[in-house]
C-alpha cells in the first residue's frame, strides 16, 4: 500500500514485531518526517524490559526529512519540504514556566522523573501507539511531527548514521561544558564510555580541557579506545585499577576538576569514587539515583553536585556543529546498522549482550521494508 508505514512496536517485555500504519494526514500545525536513520540509545535496553510499556514504537534519536509540512508548522520552526533535520525527544506543553525558558527537559508535563505516569511520558520513543496518528518513534519508515516537535536543522551534507548522535553528544557538552565547566585548563574524569561518556569526552576535549580521563570496566575495551581516539588522554579500568590512586598518579595528586558520571550506578559507588578523586572546588554530575555522599563530603572539599538532567536546546545545537567539522574523526563510532526487521538485535547490541565491539547502533527504517 502506498499509504502504509511500516514500523517495528514493542509489543510485550523484549518483545518487537513489524506493523503498518496509516500513513498521517498533515495538518496545518503538523509535518510528516521521512525517516533516514534513527540511533538505539543508552536508555533503549532498560526501556525495551520495562513491564507495561506496550505498545509502543521506540527510539528517540532519529534523523530524517521533512516530506510534507503545514503552513503554521513551517513558519514556527522555519523549515520547508527537503529540510533535514534531527529531532529531539521531548513533546514539551510550551506553557510551563520551564517551556517559556526553553528548558524543555524539565517541562512539566514531559519531566520522565515527576509526571504521574512515566511508562506514557509524551516524548518521542516513549509515547502509546495505540493513540493516533500512531507514528511516535524513529523506528519507523516516517514520524508524525506535532505541533510541539524540537526539531533541529542539520549541517549541510551531514551523514544521518553520524547525526543521531546528537542527543547522547548534546548530553555530553550539557553535562560536561555547560553543567559542568569543562573548560580551558580544567582537569575532567568521565565515568562510563557508553554513548554519553563518549559525547563528554568529546566536549570536554572541544572546549579546551587540559586533560580528560575516561573510566570504564574491562568489557568496555572497544570503547575506552574509542574515547582515546576521540580525545581522552588517559583511560582507566575500574576493574583492574584502583581509581583514586591512578587518577591521583594522572593529576600529580591534585585531583579533577570536573566529574561526568554517565552509569546511573545504582549503589553509589561512582559518587563516593567522584568524591575521592576532586580537585577542591570541583563540579560533580552525577547521574545515579543511591549516592554514598552525605554534606559534609561536600563542605569539606568545596564541590558543587548537581544531577544530569538531559539537555538543552543549545547543546543539542554545540553537538551537531562540533560534530559536523569533526565527521571523519567520529564516523567510526557508528559500528552497526539495521534494518526494522532487527530491533530486538540493534537493541540487544547497544546493551553489549547480541554484538561484541558495538559503540553507537543506528536503525534505518528502509533497510528492509517488507513483512517478514
Amino acid at each position: 500500500m502506498a499509504d502504509a508505514v511500516l514500523a517495528a512496536v514493542k509489543v510485550d517485555v523484549s518483545l518487537t514485531e513489524l506493523r503498518s500504519f496509516e500513513r498521517p494526514r498533515v495538518a496545518a500545525q503538523t509535518a510528516l518526517l521521512r525517516v533516514e536513520a534513527c540511533g538505539v540509545g543508552g536508555s533503549d535496553p532498560e526501556l525495551y524490559r520495562w513491564p507495561r510499556h506496550a505498545p509502543v514504537i521506540m527510539g528517540h534519536e532519529a534523523v530524517g526529512t521533512i516530506e510534507e509540512i503545514g503552513a503554521l508548522a513551517s513558519e514556527r520552526w522555519g523549515l520547508a519540504p527537503g529540510d533535514r533535520v534531527a529531532l529531539e525527544e521531548y513533546l514539551p506543553c510550551w506553557h510551563c514556566s520551564w517551556c517559556r525558558q526553553g528548558d524543555f527537559r524539565l517541562c512539566e508535563r514531559a519531566d520522565f522523573f515527576l509526571v504521574a505516569d512515566r511508562f506514557n511520558t509524551p516524548r518521542f520513543g516513549m509515547s502509546d501507539a495505540r493513540v493516533p496518528p500512531h507514528l511516535w518513534g524513529g523506528f519507523a519508515q516516517y514520524m508524525h511531527l506535532p505541533f510541539n516537535s524540537v526539531p533541529h536543522r542539520l549541517p549541510e551534507g551531514m551523514p544521518a548514521d553520524l547525526a543521531t548522535l546528537a542527543i547522547p553528544f548534546g548530553n555530553g557538552f550539557q553535562w560536561a561544558v555547560l553543567d559542568g565547566g569543562a573548560g580551558p585548563g580544567k582537569t575532567v574524569a568521565v565515568f562510563g564510555p557508553g554513548q554519553q561518556g563518549l559525547g563528554a569526552v568529546f566536549a570536554a576535549r572541544c572546549a579546551g580541557a587540559v586533560q580528560v580521563i575516561l573510566i570504564g570496566h574491562t568489557r568496555d575495551r572497544a570503547r575506552l579506545e574509542t574515547g582515546l581516539r576521540l580525545g581522552a588522554d588517559s583511560v582507566i579500568d575500574a576493574q583492574t585499577e584502583a581509581v583514586a590512586s591512578r587518577v591521583s598518579e594522572l593529576t600529580q595528586g591534585r585531583g579533577v576538576d570536573v566529574v561526568v558520571d554517565t552509569t546511573g550506578d545504582p549503589d553509589g559507588e561512582v559518587a563516593a569514587t567522584a568524591v575521592a578523586i576532586a580537585a577542591k572546588g570541583a563540579t560533580l554530575n552525577l547521574n545515579g539515583l543511591g549516592q554514598k555522599i552525605g554534606v559534609g563530603d561536600i563542605k569539606r572539599h568545596y564541590l558543587t553536585v548537581r544531577a544530569p538532567r538531559g539537555h538543552s536546546y543549545r547543546s543539542i545545537e554545540m553537538a551537531l556543529r562540533y560534530m559536523h567539522t569533526r565527521a571523519e574523526l567520529l564516523r567510526p563510532l557508528c559500528t552497526h546498522t539495521f534494518g526494522l526487521a532487527e530491533v530486538d538485535l540493534a537493541i540487544g547490541a547497544t546493551a553489549g549482550r547480541a554484538l561484541q565491539h558495538a559503540v553507537h547502533v543506528v536503525v534505518d527504517p528502509w533497510k528492509q521494508p517488507e513483512l517478514q
